[in-house]
């Protein structure tokens, strides 16, 4: 460089620009400290590994303890009947826990959930019945403009005090039976199904919506009716997303695909659900949760007896190559599996169903492989009565060897695990993730 009277000036030397794992230690656990909320601190801990060193200094802080101790998976405790302003979310391995409202404000419950995602059934002013889609680490929120359902009553009139929660309750059970939708939404990109009351026939139904549908839903199916003499616990239908699909089963077992990719979705048949070879026929007869595993993303139905003395639950793997070109079942296609192929089921709120990644080389993970997860008792009504389990808390079944136990959890949660007991029937899984 040369100056205005000639002579040569020596430039500074260019300042060094890191990243934002560089910064120093001392000034990152500066920062932490500043962090009062625990999903913050979570956050924190979750940028990089130079973030998460700095976080693990102030492990010996009381008001970090719990953010640095909350390994996945979750599970979210309602505080209360019908819509509910605050929530407990617990970290099953180690019993932290702490207080979170949604985003946005206004009393909402938990129907679902998908990663890290909750969907919340809400009663707008209107009193239409509708969900929201929300994160609780990074605080995002997707409104879904569909109208579920209408509620017989005014959650604003001032006379909702008295027994208020109750009809909340009615109205959410009846109107709201299971929320699937795609991973990582967006207001602009997502899809969404949900198990709802057939109004014409009285029985079941799902409805199907998605981002660019504006006018509310894109497509609907009927589910049938019980029949008679049926139990009332193989209500609990489910409906599963991958890949771009929505699938479900009907009350008469039959499988259904929905491609929301399609100009017009509409469901389309895709099997019939039948007792393996070998299988206890009774548990066909069960409840029926549908999961994708492996890195096939094979269909698995995890099914759970109702009556039947000395079945509990099994899960059975659809095979379709075992159908011939014209759609017949050349061979049964429907096979009783022990292993997920790495994955493991998370089950909850009645009709929930995840299926997540567990690493079966570390010995020291909480998450097995080959494993089903429940939020309440065992979905069994006879290991219910057998055990007489009205507690909260986790329940593991092992695929291999067929035994259902409590999974291992490190210190106690006294006010936790009393509200989990009494909520135990709306308790949801969540895998907290910043996407």
């Amino acid at each position: 460089m040369t100056s205005d009277d000639g002579g040569e000036t020596v430039s500074p030397p260019a300042a060094h620009v890191g990243g934002w794992a560089d910064l120093p230690v001392d000034l990152l656990v500066c920062v932490c400290r500043r962090l009062s909320a625990v999903p913050e601190r979570v956050c924190f801990r979750a940028a990089c590994r130079s973030w998460k060193a700095a976080a693990a200094d102030l492990i010996e802080d009381q008001d970090q303890r719990a953010a640095v101790r909350m390994p996945p998976p979750w599970v979210v405790i309602p505080h209360g009947a019908g819509c509910c302003r605050s929530f407990t979310l617990l970290s099953v391995p180690t019993n932290q826990a702490f207080s979170w409202s949604p985003p946005g404000g206004g009393r909402l419950r938990c129907v679902g959930a998908s990663g890290g995602w909750i969907a919340g059934a809400h009663i707008d002013g209107d009193r239409g019945i509708r969900v929201s889609l929300l994160n609780p680490l990074t605080g995002a929120r997707v409104d879904v403009p569909a109208t579920v359902g209408w509620a017989s009553f005014n959650p604003a009139d001032p006379q909702m005090c008295y027994g208020g929660r109750q009809k909340e309750e009615i109205s959410m059970c009846k109107t709201v039976h299971k929320v699937a939708f795609s991973p990582n939404p967006t207001e602009h990109d997502f899809a969404l199904a949900v198990v709802t009351r057939a109004r014409v026939t009285g029985g079941k139904a799902v409805g199907f919506t998605r981002a660019s549908c504006r006018r509310g839903w894109c497509a609907i199916a009927d589910l049938g009716t019980r029949e008679p003499g049926g139990d009332y616990k193989r209500d609990d239908l489910d409906v599963a997303y991958h890949g771009g699909k929505f699938y479900y089963m009907t009350m008469s077992a039959e499988v259904w695909v929905v491609d929301m990719a399609a100009p017009r979705p509409s469901p389309a048949p895709l099997a019939r659900f039948a007792a393996a070879p070998g299988a206890p026929p009774g548990l066909v007869y069960g409840r029926h949760h549908l999961a994708f595993t492996g890195d096939d993303g094979a269909l698995h139905v995890l099914c759970s007896s109702i009556r039947r003395p000395g079945e509990y639950m099994l899960v059975q793997r659809y095979d379709p190559s075992c159908c011939a070109e014209d759609g017949s079942a050349a061979s049964p296609p429907w096979t009783q599996v022990t292993s997920l192929r790495g994955h493991a089921l998370l089950i909850g709120d009645r009709n929930q169903t995840m299926s997540v990644r567990a690493d079966g080389g570390d010995e020291d993970a909480w998450l097995r492989p080959d494993s089903v997860y429940f939020t309440n008792i065992p979905l069994c009504t006879l290991f219910v009565e057998s055990r007489r389990c009205s507690e909260g808390g986790a329940w593991v079944l092992d695929l291999a060897s067929g035994d259902i136990r409590r999974p291992p959890g490190e210190g106690e949660n006294y006010r936790a695990m009393r509200g989990w007991s009494l909520q135990c029937y709306k308790c949801v899984w969540v895998m907290p993730s910043m996407r």
